[in-house]
């Protein structure tokens, strides 16, 4: 797995899972700042979202605070938590584990993150994403496209050349497929995930693409 599908597979399981318990993106946040509950590290809503956008290059302490708040959820002694509001969303809600029930640890949510292990096969992508999920993929390629190409001192026109040329090395990529990335990256359409081609389900090969090109 590459480092852009492990990305992307980690950002969708930590998706799937906050919306398995009706969590908003901020929970992380909110525990680690509640006054009962002070976790000096987090996770912080920042480092949340950029995890979910698969857009990420975290240092250890994320992966010990995540661990931390899993083991807290586990645990559901909220005795300590003095938020009303945060109380109720954590109450009765289910931490991470495995397949075998085997809580994750901080070893588990790196090994997830690094493509080390493979996602737990409820949260796994199904190839079936939302088109919430594609909209993301999309905003993370044009963010990508429009670094490279400022970073490079490009015209959109030549990085287009280029990442165009990059794409065709991919065997999963046709050249049909590049007019609608073409408008997806201008921001001219909407790429819809009914028309996301089935060899891409395990990971967006635009994505990685550019990665490599600003490597």
């Amino acid at each position: 797995m590459s480092s852009a599908d492990s990305k992307h597979a980690f950002a969708l399981t930590l998706k799937r899972w906050f919306n398995s318990n009706e969590w908003p993106q901020k929970i992380t946040d909110d525990w680690a700042k509640d006054e009962g509950v002070l976790a000096p590290n987090g996770p912080w809503a920042s480092q949340i979202c950029s995890a979910l956008k698969a857009d990420f290059h975290p240092r250890v302490e994320f992966f010990i605070a995540l661990a931390r708040f899993n083991q807290f959820v586990a645990d559901q002694d909220l005795r300590s938590v003095q938020g009303s509001k945060l109380r109720d969303r954590l109450k009765g809600a289910k931490p991470l584990t495995d397949d075998a029930g085997n809580l994750y640890g901080a070893t588990e949510f790196f090994a997830l993150f690094a493509g080390l292990a493979e996602p737990p096969q409820r949260f796994a992508s199904s190839g079936e994403l939302t088109q919430e999920e594609m909209d993301a993929v999309v905003l993370r390629c044009q963010e990508l496209f429009r670094k490279w190409a400022l970073d490079e001192m490009m015209s959109r026109s030549e990085a287009w050349k280029l990442l165009s040329s990059e794409l065709l090395k991919d065997s999963r990529v046709k050249p049909e497929h590049l007019p609608a990335v073409q408008e997806a990256l201008a921001g001219l359409s909407r790429f819809a995930v009914e028309d996301m081609p089935e060899a891409w389900a395990r990971g967006c090969p635009v994505t990685k693409a550019l990665e490599h090109l600003a490597a």
